[in-house]
């Protein structure tokens, strides 16, 4: 089967005031007759490197389109490596809820996420609104923290298994986890969580095997 055009182009026009050492900003991506949509939680101090690949190794997969969701629309700084992420789609508006996968990357700001009542209503919805969940590192902390991986497998920051565990998860310690019913993947870091969208996005494309 033939899918759509791979090829993404930004949904606003790069600023050209950025410092010529700076790395380019990670703008949401839209492409010619998309198929599906994949939203990325993103937040101060989030890690880059757990949305760039992933996020694009489930577009590729599902012919989609990447949203950068988060509380307000303004620009936030990420970390690991330090870029700036572009934000289009706010927590209220409704096409935030129209994911076909939700990706949840950790960084730095996860503890001040999970603070957020009004963010963890939204993400509470959101998660089971989609047809798949990719969280990963610490955006398994997130995850668990809006209530969603009680009582299943799931993997994360190797440093937060105890926390995971607390928050009701049953926890692996292989590089990814997914629940029973397949829908809810989540991985150690940015490499296994490539390997994990690559498989996510085949079984949201074709179903249950």
């Amino acid at each position: 089967m033939v899918f759509g055009s791979s090829v993404f182009r930004r949904t606003t026009t790069p600023s050209t005031s950025a410092a010529p050492f700076a790395l380019p900003d990670l703008w949401p991506q839209q492409r010619d007759h998309a198929r599906a949509q994949v939203g990325v939680l993103v937040y101060q101090g989030v890690t880059t490197a757990e949305i760039d690949e992933p996020a694009r190794t489930l577009a590729d997969g599902l012919d989609a389109d990447v949203v950068h969701i988060a509380v307000a629309a303004e620009p936030v700084v990420g970390v690991e490596r330090v870029r700036t992420v572009q934000v289009t789609v706010t927590t209220s508006d409704p096409r935030a809820l129209r994911n076909d996968v939700l990706v949840i990357p950790g960084g730095l700001g996860w503890e001040r996420l999970v603070d957020d009542l009004g963010l963890m209503a939204w993400l509470t919805h959101a998660s089971k609104a989609a047809q798949g969940v990719l969280a990963i590192s610490t955006g398994s902390l997130i995850l668990a923290s809006a209530g969603q991986l009680a009582g299943h497998a799931a993997t994360g920051h190797w440093l937060a298994r105890d926390a995971l565990s607390a928050l009701g998860a049953q926890v692996h310690t292989g590089r990814t986890a997914q629940s029973e019913d397949h829908r809810t993947v989540t991985a150690a870091g940015a490499l296994s969580a490539i390997e994990a969208a690559a498989d996510l996005a085949e079984r949201v494309r074709w179903g249950p095997a």
